[in-house]
């Protein structure tokens, strides 16, 4: 018994210690209530206070955010290679 009892409490401070990481640590405001509130409610209510952190505290995902098209490398730019092909038409047609 003294076992699952010191597991649970490992599992709800590995719990805590993650929210208060992820609450204090990003660039983005989270939702709903200011970081220090949150941190409060983390520290005060160790399971139910994660639990709610991170299923409607954290700001949101970067997936739902646009992302910048990452450049294109010459050789996989399609742009490039039918600027490059023209260029190479014109050199044989003008010799």
């Amino acid at each position: 018994m003294g076992r699952i009892v010191g597991l649970f409490v490992l599992v709800a401070l590995a719990l805590v210690i993650a929210a208060i990481a992820d609450c204090l640590g990003g660039e983005n405001e989270p939702r709903r209530l200011t970081r220090r509130l949150w941190a409060a409610i983390i520290l005060l209510l160790p399971i139910v206070g994660p639990i709610a952190w991170f299923t409607s505290g954290r700001p949101r995902s970067a997936e739902r955010r646009p992302r910048p098209r990452p450049k294109l490398a010459p050789d996989d730019d399609p742009e490039f290679l039918r600027d490059l092909e023209r260029r190479l038409r014109e050199d044989e047609d003008g010799k």
